[in-house]
């Protein structure tokens, strides 16, 4: 009989363990914004013009019309004079350099190991060189973006009494970013059991060959132009997949809730994009920030479990207000998750990524990343 009571209290005090089980899972959810530039340029302001110089066996494979269309600055309108940011590319000749054979022998076995057969495989290699640079004009002004020497001549204009009015009137810099394009590019023939093969192959499409190798040339040289100036001036909308952590243990008793929570978000996000606006989307997700509010203080005290319940709703609490372009409340909930003492690691991330969110709204005279 005691036996009997003792293997049946023990059963109901482990299925209350199991039932306040506490596994965490991420489930993601889409998000977008804007990616805020390093520099500020009002918005009656944002013009971009391009300047193209391409050399004619650049032109004879991507013509240089073709070029000037690729060249873009998100959130910039394109004109052909006096733009605030402009954008110069450079293609220079193309050359042939050299061809070499490369070699590849395969030996066949027997059973036994010893060698029966050797095979020998030829393929080609032909490189060209090219030359090509690029150079973004536009202002700065942010002092930690200019180089010692940009920064050198801008206190020499400071201390000059006949233009510091002139300096302090208009403060921002006009500088160049710059870089140049890989020097050399090279294409490999696929391998042959004869040499000569190899060598016909090069010889009648060498023509196609160097289209080839120059359309890979400018394609990512202009990713890279792109991607420089967009750095630094451009508002580039983006799409990401972000996530919460939510509750995986259907025996807890808020696992059906945070169904639903994560349900609504992975709903309501789908309406987050970089050019819309998120107001209302802010309204229709409050329910759900009330909850995770709320979650916080039922589940007091140091029991782990309830550490992890209350690490997932200040994660949660902090990564939608971060996406919702509430720098102060996601660096609140980031010192509550570091005060909370469970996987402090991510309360620190998000802190810095807020702060610094902080700073960009200010600077871009923004109140979101998401606009109309």
């Amino acid at each position: 009989m005691i036996y009997a009571l003792l293997t049946t209290t023990l059963l109901v005090v482990g299925s209350r363990v199991n039932a306040q089980k506490v596994d965490l899972d991420r489930f993601y959810f889409d998000a977008g914004y804007l990616i805020l530039p390093k520099e500020y340029t009002p918005a009656d302001n944002r013009t971009f013009g391009v300047r193209v110089i391409c050399s004619p066996s650049v032109a004879s494979a991507y013509p240089e019309s073709s070029i000037y269309e690729k060249i873009g600055l998100s959130g910039f309108q394109r004109v052909e004079n006096n733009p605030a940011v402009g954008i110069t590319v450079e293609f220079g000749n193309v050359r042939f350099e050299k061809s070499e054979t490369k070699t590849r022998t395969e030996e066949k076995k027997d059973k036994d190991g010893k060698v029966t057969e050797q095979i020998t495989y030829y393929s080609m290699i032909v490189r060209y060189s090219f030359s090509g640079n690029y150079k973004v004009l536009g202002s700065r002004t942010d002092e930690k973006s200019l180089s010692r020497k940009e920064k050198e001549k801008a206190k020499d204009l400071q201390n000059n009494r006949f233009l510091q009015s002139a300096s302090s009137a208009d403060p921002a810099k006009t500088v160049t970013t710059s870089g140049t394009f890989p020097y050399e590019l090279s294409y490999t023939t696929i391998e042959y059991r004869n040499l000569a093969d190899a060598r016909r192959y090069i010889e009648q499409n060498q023509q196609t060959i160097r289209t080839d190798l120059i359309t890979k040339y400018v394609t990512d040289a202009l990713v890279r132009v792109n991607e420089d100036a967009n750095r630094w001036y451009g508002y580039v909308p983006t799409q990401t997949r972000e996530f919460l952590w939510i509750l995986d243990s259907k025996s807890h008793p808020e696992y059906p809730i945070q169904q639903e929570a994560i349900k609504a978000v992975k709903e309501l996000s789908k309406r987050m994009t970089a050019t819309q606006s998120i107001d209302q989307l802010a309204r229709d997700l409050q329910p759900v920030l009330d909850y995770f509010q709320e979650l916080k203080n039922k589940y007091p005290g140091s029991d782990k479990r309830n550490q992890k319940m209350r690490y997932s709703a200040y994660y949660n609490l902090m990564v939608l207000n971060y996406l919702l372009d509430r720098p102060d409340q996601a660096i609140a909930e980031a010192e509550g998750l570091i005060k909370n003492g469970y996987d402090t690691k991510d309360g620190e991330k998000y802190a810095g990524w807020s702060e610094e969110l902080k700073t960009m709204l200010a600077k871009h005279q923004m109140a979101s990343r998401h606009v109309q």
